[in-house]
């Protein structure tokens, strides 16, 4: 019961926010608004005012803001395809923009509830560690590190633990800095006594969350996930991670389900918390993956209205119409492989 209230909270949450922000973009670029749906298939309730009717709907799974002549040639001076290119570019990537906003504010409250922030600074180094055996000291900010097959600017101590899984137990190179100056490293993991996997041997430097550094840590936390999601499509297509290893909603759900009861081991706040944090990731993610440039998604239409302003001339609707059709029962066809994915990993 706890994980459908929370599944449900989430999903509407984010599913909101998302339509919202193409809502929002229409109404003030002047384009006809049909209808502002939250959820999918039958209608639950639903209100009209005078030219826009607003719906909840029994799944919810997505949602979608109906546009005059978004799919279709109008005559209305008013609709989606009468606009100029650069308006039709914002209410495309608005929905996108919204779920970054709110991974954003959710990484607020969470570092604001938290004991404190782990920094890219040099807290502690330990006794024996690779790190003793360098010039690395006590408060030295990492800004670099660099292995054979990968490298990264390290901007929060999350873009490190990143770095170490990408880079194994690889040699890396390591650029910090101490009083404005800039030093390098060539550091590599080892096995400290005490420890069973190789490390660099050092713990980050905690700092208390204040208005500033919330701010600060929130946008890079954001920062760091929409990386990671970029790398892992980037593995995918390489064929470095598994198609089986992605999730769709059931392994969402799973996951909300987790986080909530693991919370609620300690109490109702880390619940909340804990499933907070996952729907930031969520949101994030949602944001990165609408925005590539795949027919059916809202990056796939920018990509049109793109080439659109390029050629000072509109491409033929009816081809669109049919690329984002294909591209739509595509990607209905990945989800099911995806769930049935998920399905065989909870069933495990």
């Amino acid at each position: 019961m706890l994980t459908a209230l929370y599944t449900v909270i989430v999903f509407c949450l984010i599913i909101a926010i998302h339509e919202f922000g193409h809502f929002a973009l229409a109404k003030l670029t002047g384009i006809t608004v049909h209808e502002f749906s939250i959820g999918m298939g039958p209608r639950l309730f639903s209100f009209k005012t005078k030219k826009t009717a607003y719906s909840m709907r029994i799944f919810p799974i997505g949602g979608y803001v109906k546009l005059e002549g978004e799919d279709e040639d109008s005559a209305d001076v008013n609709a989606f395809c009468n606009k100029k290119p650069w308006q039709r570019f914002l209410v495309l990537f608005a929905g996108a923009f919204m779920n970054f906003i709110l991974g954003f504010c959710l990484f607020i409250i969470l570092f604001s509830c938290s004991d404190g922030i782990a920094t890219n600074s040099v807290g502690n180094v330990l006794e024996g560690s690779p790190f003793a055996a360098s010039s690395i000291e006590k408060d030295d900010i990492i800004v670099r590190m660099e292995g054979d097959n990968y490298r990264s600017n390290i901007k929060n101590y999350n873009d490190i633990n990143y770095f170490i899984l990408k880079n194994g137990d690889n040699s890396a190179r390591i650029t910090f800095k101490r009083n404005g100056k800039t030093f390098t490293e060539n550091i590599t993991p080892a096995i400290i006594e005490g420890y069973e996997t190789k490390m660099f041997g050092f713990q980050p430097k905690i700092v208390s969350p204040n208005l500033s550094n919330v701010i600060v840590a929130s946008l890079r936390q954001s920062r760091f996930v929409i990386k990671v999601v970029i790398s892992s499509f980037a593995d995918l297509l390489r064929g470095r991670v598994a198609l089986s290893n992605m999730s769709g909603p059931v392994g969402i759900v799973s996951e909300i389900g987790s986080a909530a009861k693991e919370g609620m081991e300690r109490n109702v706040l880390q619940s909340i918390l804990n499933v907070m944090s996952l729907a930031a990731l969520i949101s994030i993610n949602l944001g990165v993956v609408n925005l590539l440039p795949l027919p059916a998604l809202d990056g796939g239409r920018i990509l049109f209205v793109i080439i659109e302003a390029i050629r000072k001339k509109p491409v033929n609707r009816e081809k669109e119409g049919v690329f984002h059709f294909i591209g739509f029962a595509l990607l209905l066809i990945l989800m099911a492989v995806i769930t049935f994915s998920d399905i065989g990993r909870l069933l495990s």
